[in-house]
């Protein structure tokens, strides 16, 4: 699999070189449609997602729920059944979106 990283047209170059030095793992634009299930308040809690970009170590994703920073969570990809144990480890500003790191790294997860 080749993965190309397309420049951002806004960011100086060397910005974008330091972004991309600072991952642990190449991000792939992808869409992938998630359930999130964590647990709250004695009681189980679910909410749809779909990634924007994936890599071997987790995600980025449009959640329906506002999760909170270092929140443990299963993401569980209903395409092929199986489930990853991630934290939250970003959240915007606008509540919806968040970034994931699988507890266990698999590229595989994604069926890409």
């Amino acid at each position: 699999m080749t993965v190309n990283i397309v420049p951002h047209p806004l960011l100086d170059r060397t910005v974008q070189e330091r972004w991309e030095s600072l991952r642990s793992h190449k991000r792939i634009i992808s869409r992938v449609k998630l359930l999130v299930e964590w647990e709250q308040g004695g009681g189980r809690e679910r909410a749809n997602a779909v990634t924007v970009d994936v890599s071997q170590s987790g995600c980025m994703a449009v959640v329906g729920a506002d999760l909170p920073l270092h929140k443990r969570v299963r993401l569980i990809h209903p395409g092929t059944g199986r489930k990853a144990e991630a934290e939250v480890v970003w959240r915007s500003h606008e509540a919806w979106d968040a970034g994931f790191e699988l507890v266990k790294p698999d590229a595989t997860f994604w069926g890409l």
